[in-house]
């Protein structure tokens, strides 16, 4: 069995230990280009970081839909 080190950075969007899936930013001229993140909701995986502009990644548990927000 092989395992592989991975490294999250600061621009990462994952907060507990849910399954991981990279966005990758469509923008050349986007500062992150590419980023973890383990929101169950994402759709759109192309989309901007949310340091350049995007949408912050809603957080399992904490859905503002459901008064997780507060």
């Amino acid at each position: 069995m092989h395992r592989e080190v991975i490294t999250f950075y600061k621009t990462d969007r994952v907060v507990g230990d849910r399954p991981v899936h990279i966005h990758r930013s469509v923008d050349p001229s986007a500062k992150v280009k590419e980023w973890a993140c383990n929101s169950p909701y994402c759709e759109d995986l192309g989309g901007l970081h949310p340091d350049d502009g995007g949408v912050e990644p809603v957080v399992q548990g904490r859905e503002p839909w459901r008064g997780g927000g507060r």
